[in-house]
């Protein structure tokens, strides 16, 4: 800019499109162009991310909730069916439909059982304990045999650990007739393994004939005395 030349008020883009005008025939290359406002800096970046965050803790929210309803309704659904007995129904539909003593199923509901090992195992076991002259073994496994068919017939309880005093009141309440052979099986059985009496195969034997003796008694019993 030349120093000695005074500043003038035109805007030098009025005074190019004026410019342009005279030159140019086709007045529409001359209007100017409009100009863009200008762009505020993007926050694409940063909001873009953090919006893809709580899209997915929203999603885990909602995943969280259908899991925790879901979970209430089974518990309503498992305490409904406890309190109407489908669960005992289902049970004893499954008791009626097996080959086995109906009687005894159902009855076992009310004592306890021990089901980490059936009497025909411990008998089995018994056996092959008297075979080997093992017979304070033998008498320790037909007891526990016997201990567990009065359990499947309702009559004691089966409790490992449990002793045979109370074995026998227990059954002297419930079934008064089998109560002598019992006690005297349970005397057999304590002599030989809390007393260590001498025990031989005859001892083995004579306990097998209390054994039967109890169990025809139990059922004699609680079929009303009729064969």
């Amino acid at each position: 800019m030349n120093p000695w030349l005074p500043p003038v008020d035109q805007d030098p883009d009025e005074a190019q499109d004026a410019a342009c005008r005279i030159v140019e025939r086709t007045q529409d290359v001359c209007r100017p162009v409009e100009t863009l406002p200008p762009s505020r800096p993007s926050s694409t970046g940063s909001s873009g991310g953090s919006g893809g965050a709580f899209d997915l803790v929203g999603l885990l929210m909602w995943v969280l909730l259908f899991a925790v309803v879901g979970f209430l309704l089974y518990l309503l659904v498992r305490y409904l069916a406890e309190r109407n007995g489908w669960a005992g129904r289902s049970k004893r539909s499954a008791a009626d439909e097996s080959d086995d003593d109906d009687l005894d199923i159902v009855e076992a509901d009310a004592v306890m059982i021990d089901r980490s090992r059936e009497p025909f195992n411990w008998r089995t076991e018994a056996d092959r304990h008297r075979a080997e002259g093992r017979y304070r073994d033998a008498l320790r496994c037909r007891y526990r045999a016997l201990v567990g068919d009065l359990a499947r017939r309702g009559l004691i309880d089966e409790i490992p650990g449990r002793t045979t005093g109370e074995e026998r009141e227990q059954l002297r309440v419930v079934t008064p007739p089998a109560s002598a052979p019992f006690d005297e099986a349970a005397e057999l059985f304590d002599g030989a393994w809390y007393g260590h009496l001498p025990v031989d195969d005859s001892a083995v034997a004579h306990f097998q004939t209390l054994e039967q003796a109890v169990l025809d008694r139990a059922v004699l019993e609680r079929s009303g005395g009729r064969r």
